[in-house]
């Protein structure tokens, strides 16, 4: 006689027959919190400073997370930004990660926005001249365009050290302290070059005494563009928060 099937056995037809009496209800749906902030792909964003960030930096930040749809700061309320995600699985991995970090001596409170999508309406001039909305929907720095390019991410939450990649190979911890120099942020106290994993660009760690000075680096050092010795073509610095805590 044939038994129902072992545990772990293959599953054949829709999910609605695969249970029956024997097997009792399906099981319940996950709860809320494993599932992606359906009510909205927007985000809210307090506690930026005003004289230091713009659409890119936040770009910066945020798209450790998922792919960043478009970004608008808010005339109305200085130190805001609305932040267009992907989907919901980046506005949960966002808030999850980023809420009530610090960041240039300002705490981010980020939550889900109620307004469903980002309208461009009527710009204006931030402090450093930038504009406040850009559209990033076709950016080439998104990091989850395709399952097998979000398969790489590592998600983490904030930390003093950087992962650093797509550097020129010969790069070293003197260059980075002169674009440190040349964005005023803090030097990094520690680093570390990867040796032997691509002849065509380097990869390695650099840490910060601070989580908040590492942030505040992410910021403003991701996706920058940083000369190449031998051609005419910059290396566009990719950044990302480390598994390791020292990079010593």
């Amino acid at each position: 006689m044939g038994g129902p099937p072992p545990v772990g056995g293959p599953h054949r037809g829709p999910p609605s027959q695969r249970y029956g009496p024997q097997y009792g209800p399906p099981p319940p749906p996950p709860p809320p919190e494993y599932g992606p902030q359906a009510e909205s792909p927007v985000l809210m964003v307090y506690g930026l400073e005003p004289s230091r960030m713009n659409c890119d930096r936040v770009f910066n930040i945020f798209c450790l997370y998922g792919n960043v749809e478009k970004v608008k700061f808010m005339k109305s309320k200085p130190g805001a930004a609305m932040v267009e995600m992907g989907d919901g699985f980046a506005v949960d991995r966002a808030i999850n990660h980023l809420n009530n970090t610090y960041m240039f001596d300002q705490k981010l409170n980020v939550c889900v926005s109620k307004q469903q999508a980002i309208m461009a309406g009527q710009s204006y001039e931030l402090e450093d001249g930038s504009c406040s909305f850009k559209d990033f929907s076709g950016s080439r720095n998104n990091r989850f365009t395709t399952p097998e390019q979000a398969s790489k991410n590592r998600i983490q939450h904030p930390s003093n050290v950087l992962h650093y990649f797509n550097a020129p190979p010969e790069v070293t911890e003197d260059a980075f302290c002169e674009v440190c120099d040349e964005l005023c942020l803090k030097r990094p106290s520690a680093f570390k070059l990867f040796s032997g994993k691509s002849e065509r660009s380097s990869s390695g760690l650099i840490e910060w005494d601070t989580k908040n000075d590492a942030m505040e680096s992410l910021s403003l050092l991701n996706h920058y563009q940083m000369k190449n010795p031998s051609g005419p073509y910059p290396y566009t610095l990719k950044l990302c928060f480390s598994t390791v805590q020292h990079a010593a």
